[in-house]
């Protein structure tokens, strides 16, 4: 099953973004019996526990569940730290907050020194030294705005966004993040770097924080301002975009006691009419990225704003100059005195963290109680969270692998699974394969000397990663539309919108890659050059490897979760190893390798595992979780 096909050669290109899969038309178009699909997921009716605490027992299987839910890709690492501990200390150190920190420029062989500063004008930052802040001083020399667009950084910043997932520690940080952009998410226009750092430091930081604060932040940052139109909108026409989503998506909701009318998004229109920030000047040109954001009483609707019954009639007083910016905080305020709110966004976290479809019996045993919970704790979704975590309806069985994994978990829990960062280069020359690492150090010769540089191998494995997830229907900063993706949030597909007949076939081709010749990292010399895991750090991470059932039952139990049937397990040893096999060649080939890594002992041992994994990933259950 190993082969020696070149494999695709393929980059995310920033410039040039794809539109988003249209996952809703795909899935349709497959004519799916859905009454059978819907018949079949109706396994929340039968689960009769509440949010008290679970008290039963907290071994392998429940702190897998924990962590495949608040992991951006679950990987056996993760189920090492949370060895020896309790439910409460391990919900403790998953909750605990991480600092963002800030990316680097680790750009510097895509846009040399020489190159940025004939580009922008000014020097650039040193390799490895954070950029976020620093501003474009040639940016204004010939109104040349498309070169100030900053390619190259925010190509640095999504390779560390990405990364920063990738590595993460055992902390729902980077999973929170991904909730709350689908919650409130924004396009990536073309823009500078310094309003996608900005953007993603808000949501990083809006699931630890008062969601009230958060919304109000979120309304004036500038890639909401841009995306919502409110930076172009006029007191003579309020634009009512923001003013609608801000209710109907990020606040109060649509379902099924949220009676918000149109009287009220006209009204909520004028009250935001006058805030904008200054993209292309001040916050370019200026150091430091917090962005500047204007409130031009010139251009704001004095009058008074009446809303309906749903906000207990209230009147927001229109005010002239400078105290018309208070309007905001009255209107967010009133926003916050519902009780649709705490109920909406406990729907949401329940959503995406426990099970998608929602129940009336749900609806009375979690999600009321639960809103209750966040009232408590002040609007903050992350202290919520803990309760929900912590509760016997969390671990009932009836749960576990019963949601489709998105892209973003799919992908990067083979990739730490693999621990591919740490893996060797490898391309064809002359129709022969070589390998760069320790054991073949001879064949560095054939690689460019920029590839064995860690920050560029990082900055390259990443925009391969994130071609990755575009085909696979979901990538951060361009989402199909103001409500997020349709699997988190449409009734009744939900999750299953993300396998269709395409987005299957670029799962397998990634799984493909990452087990046998590698993630595309560039090409050189008209070869294309691949980073594939290091096996000899792979083999050495099992625990009995060389026992060929312990082996593969470890191998299942890392990329799926648990353990897959003995007929299965026969299956797969029969069409790698053949039905004759013995069970002491596999060990013998095992250490073999230990003894003499020679590339012909490399290569057989690395072909038959490549092939062990290709047929595990063809399983069912490489897609839940």
């Amino acid at each position: 099953m190993a082969t020696n096909q070149k494999p695709p050669n393929q980059f995310f290109d920033p410039k040039n973004p794809q539109p988003p899969l249209d996952l809703e038309r795909m899935f349709n178009e497959e004519r799916i019996d859905m009454k059978a699909i819907l018949d079949s997921r109706k396994l929340t009716k039968e689960i009769n526990k509440t949010l008290a605490p679970y008290t039963g027992e907290f071994g392998d299987a429940q702190k897998k569940h924990l962590l495949k839910r608040t992991m951006v890709g679950y990987a056996s690492r993760h189920l090492k730290d949370l060895e020896g501990l309790s439910l409460d200390e391990a919900v403790d150190k998953i909750m605990t907050f991480h600092e963002l920190g800030e990316p680097t420029n680790n750009y510097y062989n895509e846009l040399p020194p020489e190159a940025y500063k004939e580009k922008y004008g000014n020097d650039d930052v040193e390799p490895q030294q954070p950029f976020v802040s620093e501003a474009y001083i040639g940016r204004l020399e010939g109104n040349n705005f498309s070169d100030f667009q900053g390619q190259e950084r925010k190509g640095a910043i999504y390779s560390w966004m990405h990364h920063s997932m990738y590595a993460q520690p055992t902390s729902i940080c980077w999973k929170l993040f991904i909730f709350l952009f689908n919650l409130t998410p924004t396009l990536d226009f073309h823009s500078i770097h310094k309003m996608i750092y900005s953007y993603i430091h808000l949501i990083y930081h809006g699931s630890f924080r008062n969601y009230r604060d958060f919304i109000y932040d979120l309304t004036l940052e500038p890639y909401m301002l841009e995306y919502l139109n409110l930076q172009l909108s006029q007191k003579e026409t309020p634009d009512e975009n923001y003013a609608r989503e801000v209710q109907e998506l990020f606040t109060v909701g649509k379902r099924p006691f949220s009676k918000f009318t149109e009287g009220d998004v006209q009204a909520a229109a004028k009250v935001l009419v006058g805030w904008n920030s200054d993209f292309w000047g001040e916050n370019a040109t200026s150091e430091g990225w917090a962005p500047v954001i204007r409130f031009n009483d010139w251009n704001h609707d004095t009058s008074d704003k009446q809303f309906s019954s749903f906000y207990n009639n209230t009147l927001i007083r229109g005010r002239e100059g400078e105290e018309g910016a208070q309007e905001l905080d009255e209107f967010i305020d009133m926003i916050f005195q519902t009780d649709e709110v705490a109920i909406y966004l406990s729907r949401r976290l329940f959503q995406f963290f426990v099970y998608p479809i929602l129940t009336d019996h749900a609806e009375e045993i979690i999600i009321k109680p639960l809103a209750e919970v966040m009232r408590a704790n002040n609007y903050n979704l992350a202290e919520t969270l803990k309760v929900l975590l912590k509760s016997e309806y969390f671990y009932s069985e009836e749960l576990y692998n019963s949601i489709i994994k998105g892209p973003y978990d799919f992908t990067l829990s083979v990739m730490k699974e693999l621990d591919i960062l740490e893996g060797s280069l490898w391309t064809y020359s002359h129709d022969e394969q070589r390998d760069y690492n320790s054991s073949f150090s001879e064949d560095a010769v054939f690689f460019d000397e920029a590839l064995l540089n860690t920050d560029h191998r990082v900055y390259q494995t990443f925009r391969s990663f994130e071609w990755r997830i575009r085909n696979q229907g979901m990538h951060i900063f361009n989402p199909p539309s103001v409500s997020g993706w349709p699997a988190f949030y449409q009734e009744p597909v939900y999750d299953l919108f993300w396998l269709n007949s395409v987005t299957i076939k670029a799962r397998k081709e990634f799984t493909d890659a990452a087990s046998q010749w590698g993630l595309y990292l560039g090409n050189q010399l008209g070869n294309n050059i691949h980073l594939r895991y290091n096996l000899s750090n792979f083999i050495e991470s099992f625990q009995n490897i060389e026992s060929l059932d312990e082996f593969i039952k470890e191998l299942t139990d890392r990329f799926l979760g648990g353990p897959i049937p003995d007929k299965a397990l026969t299956r797969i040893k029969n069409m790698v190893l053949g039905d004759s096999f013995n069970e002491n060649h596999w060990a013998e080939e095992v250490n073999r390798f230990r003894s003499n890594p020679s590339k012909q002992n490399h290569n057989s041992l690395r072909n038959k595992i490549s092939d062990f994994m290709h047929l595990i990933f063809q399983l069912n259950e490489i897609h839940v979780h």
